[in-house]
């Protein structure tokens, strides 16, 4: 089996971007300074720009990959927002010392980067973060997490058993398992792969309430991410009442050649 594969995500509603927005909504209302929110597609060529300014060795797994994207989040507090993510988005890979680094765009305000470590044991996930953005509001929340993503090739137990992840931050906690499924054949451009299925179940705790489900198709031969399908639930307490986001999305990878 490959040796990097997509990690669970770890996701919890933006508090500081709530908070802000409790703020700035309750001495802006009367002059309707939050009466629309509006969200960009994140482009390919920004995307590709950010590749291509970086310092890599540009390796053949490096590049900007497309998904076929069907998804939206939304947010319910001063009058709610609703962001449809556009029907491309793009994930960048990078190597880094121990693994990979996996960047997520789909709007200018909404990306999620992870990164990934290969131990003896499997593929952990070190860190992430997530940024958001509603009514102009932009908060980045960085994540340190402990937990085996997916077992070394041929390990006991590296079909079907439940592995315990966590990941935290200085408000919040997520607690969860992820299991493997089994192989399938996914194909993408044209092209059958063998993908690992595995599902993750996560609960939030801390200054955020709620729960995620994701699943993950990953190559096989490469350990890409060939699709990912996601939904996620989250509440927290502000002064003007509790404020509600969710997040639903299905990620297919559209070639298994990046862009450089």
């Amino acid at each position: 089996m490959a040796r990097f594969p997509r990690p669970r995500r770890s996701r919890i509603v933006v508090g500081a971007v709530v908070g802000s927005l409790v703020v700035a909504g309750i001495a802006g209302a009367r002059a309707g300074l939050f009466a629309r929110d509006h969200a960009r597609a994140a482009s390919v060529e920004d995307a590709l720009k950010r590749f291509r300014d970086g310092e890599h060795a540009a390796t053949r797994l490096e590049g900007v990959y497309l998904l076929d994207t069907v998804g939206k989040e939304s947010l319910d507090v001063l009058g709610g927002a609703k962001h449809r993510y556009p029907a491309t988005t793009t994930i960048t890979v990078l190597r880094t010392a121990c693994g990979l680094h996996l960047d997520w765009r789909a709007l200018e305000g909404r990306g999620t980067g992870w990164e990934l470590c290969s131990t003896p044991a499997g593929i952990e996930l070190r860190s992430s973060a997530e940024r958001h953005t509603f009514f102009w509001q932009s908060d980045t929340t960085r994540y340190a997490c402990t937990g085996l993503l997916l077992t070394a090739a041929g390990e006991a137990g590296a079909s079907g058993a439940p592995r315990p992840y966590t990941c935290t931050t200085l408000k919040g906690r997520e607690e969860g398992e992820t299991r493997t499924l089994g192989t399938e054949r996914v194909t993408v451009g044209g092209t059958t792969v063998q993908a690992e299925h595995v599902h993750s179940e996560s609960a939030i705790s801390g200054a955020n309430k709620g729960g995620e489900t994701v699943d993950w198709w990953l190559d096989r031969a490469t350990a890409l991410p060939v699709r990912i399908v996601l939904h996620s639930r989250s509440s927290r307490h502000t002064i003007v009442g509790t404020a509600h986001y969710s997040e639903d999305a299905d990620l297919r990878l559209s070639s298994l050649t990046p862009r450089r």
